[in-house]
């Protein structure tokens, strides 16, 4: 199992929510999402003059799009987070929002338990432990 959260992403006047899968091992330098393109033209971003760089990956590299700056909010039932300012990325192939280490301390989010799929909000008592959402994929759009 994966920690996956529930995340409002907005552009502009446009908000997309949805699940995100909260990576600790997607390291960078300041807080990044990675939108897949389906949910990026969601969003508003013009997808037909992106600019590619390359990403250091497990076992190699790959070529990310730069879509631009979005602000991100975990959701809850019973609260959520602050926005937080994130650049976002999009790696063809690839269909789920995947929320960054940077982005994931900004949000208050702490891993409790990676294989049952259990987190919690920095602060909560120690024995408060929430679940992970159900998945969410992006498909229908290629470049």
């Amino acid at each position: 199992m994966v920690v996956r959260v529930k995340v409002r992403v907005k552009c502009e006047d446009r908000v997309v929510e949805s699940a995100a899968v909260a990576n600790s091992g997607y390291e960078t330098d300041e807080p990044e999402i990675h939108i897949p393109l389906a949910c990026a033209r969601e969003l508003g971003f013009k997808l037909t003059e992106l600019r590619g760089e390359s990403y250091r990956v497990v076992g190699g590299t790959t070529s990310a799009y730069i879509l631009g700056e979005v602000f991100v909010q975990v959701i809850e039932e019973d609260r959520s987070s602050e926005w937080v300012r994130a650049r976002a990325v999009a790696v063809p192939g690839e269909y789920e929002l995947i929320l960054s280490d940077k982005l994931l301390d900004m949000l208050g989010i702490e891993i409790v338990k990676a294989g049952m799929g259990y987190w919690r909000f920095s602060g909560e008592p120690i024995n408060r432990v929430r679940k992970s959402v159900k998945p969410q994929f992006w498909v229908g759009f290629t470049t």
